[in-house]
């Protein structure tokens, strides 16, 4: 199997170190781009009334978006990537619709999520991203366990 695009989806905790070594290790195998995406989940915010406090919120939001994406894209270059095998992109809504909606438009062959590992109730309040992407991807999807 050759996987030529490859997407992560980065949430820029700590953990996605594991999810950057394995990528890395995978693009530089098969001469891959990686794709990397920070998905803002403004989903709950939909119901709240737009004014200058919200218009605040949503360019901080923006600003820690690409500060996830820059250092998604230092870590891969450390890793040995080189930095034309990378492309961002800040993506908007639900991160499991939105991350095989990208994979669906840019012809993704793998898609890369790690997990924190929670389970019971953790899990069951939070709910898991990667559990969605698991049962709704159109493309194969590879879990690194980050916990």
């Amino acid at each position: 199997m050759h996987f030529a695009n490859i997407l992560v989806g980065s949430d820029g905790t700590s953990l996605m170190e594991v999810v950057f070594d394995e990528c890395a290790y995978l693009a530089q195998l098969m001469g891959a781009t990686i794709h990397v995406a920070c998905v803002l989940d403004i989903t709950g915010f939909g119901t709240q009334p737009v004014d200058a406090s919200w218009e605040e919120t949503y360019v901080i939001f923006k600003s820690e978006g690409r500060r996830i994406l820059d250092a998604a894209r230092d870590a891969l270059v450390k890793r040995g990537v080189a930095e034309a095998s990378i492309i961002d992109v800040l993506l908007e809504g639900h991160p499991a619709e939105e991350l095989d909606a990208y994979a669906r438009g840019h012809a993704i062959d793998l898609i890369v999520v790690g997990t924190h590992g929670r389970k019971g109730l953790d899990r069951l309040l939070i709910g898991s991203v990667t559990d969605k992407v698991i049962r709704t991807a159109s493309v194969p999807v590879m879990v690194v366990h980050c916990a």
